[in-house]
């Protein structure tokens, strides 16, 4: 039997190339899941993180700057932000939340800070150290 009797033979018995093909991708798709899908969520955190930061500073300001323009002060230690007030009175161009659903407080020394990203910082930090 030479080659092209192979190739045109309809009773010739062919190799399962389209199945190991198959198999093939399957297991590259797998693999890419497992490796890329954490780096992806990894990724995902980490600008969740930047955007609470920035988030943050915005909310400093507008707290300082209330501050600066009434009698009574709106920090009170262990509460959460009043955004509410600071967007009615034009401290806040708009109310923006955590993209992680954690809430602003105030801590003891008057500094506003994020439920979620405050326990996640904390940890880089002691992690440094």
């Amino acid at each position: 039997m030479n080659m092209t009797d192979r190739f045109f033979r309809l009773d010739a018995r062919q190799g399962n190339f389209a199945l190991y093909a198959i198999v093939f991708l399957l297991v590259g798709v797998i693999l890419s899941i497992f490796i890329f899908f954490p780096q992806f969520l990894n990724m995902q955190s980490g600008i969740y993180g930047i955007s609470c930061r920035e988030i943050r500073v915005k909310i400093r300001a507008a707290v300082e700057e209330y501050n600066a323009n009434n009698t009574r002060t709106i920090i009170e230690p262990g509460k959460r932000v009043d955004l509410d007030t600071l967007k009615e009175k034009g401290f806040l161009a708009e109310i923006r939340l955590c993209p992680q659903k954690g809430e602003y407080k105030f801590d003891d020394k008057g500094n506003v800070y994020c439920t979620f990203h405050n326990a996640e910082e904390n940890e880089q930090t002691a992690e440094q150290k």
